[in-house]
């Protein structure tokens, strides 16, 4: 009886570990929606969008990034964002979400957003 016991605990923590490491690979991508204020890389230009995300599609606005300025649209992915711009006709490469920041290319030019405000 004992040895079906062993058996049965070492089943029961085996099926536990699978259930927790499946359920830490599901976890949900950040939320962006809030305020965020970038530069690039030179410092020289200060950027503002303001995300609004629902499941994995993020809408907003963009005002500091000249002749892209305007409306985006995008989604996220894991701990990416790709954003279009209204235009449609420029699209950005992957954005690395990390917490309350944003990074990467962006009209051509290498930026850093922080959030400033999370909407409720």
């Amino acid at each position: 009886m004992t040895h079906l016991m062993k058996r049965t605990l070492l089943l029961f923590l085996g099926l536990s570990l699978v259930v927790l490491a499946g359920n830490a690979s599901a976890q949900s991508s950040p939320d962006v929606t809030g305020t965020w204020v970038g530069s690039t890389l030179r410092g020289a230009e200060t950027m503002t969008m303001v995300l609004k995300q629902t499941g994995d599609r993020v809408t907003g606005t963009i005002v500091g990034a000249g002749i892209d300025d305007g409306r985006v649209t995008g989604i996220v992915d894991g701990n990416t964002i790709r954003l279009v711009f209204d235009q449609g006709y420029q699209e950005t490469p992957s954005l690395n979400i990390k917490e309350n920041e944003i990074s990467g290319m962006l009209s051509g030019t290498t930026v850093t957003f922080r959030r400033v405000r999370s909407s409720s």
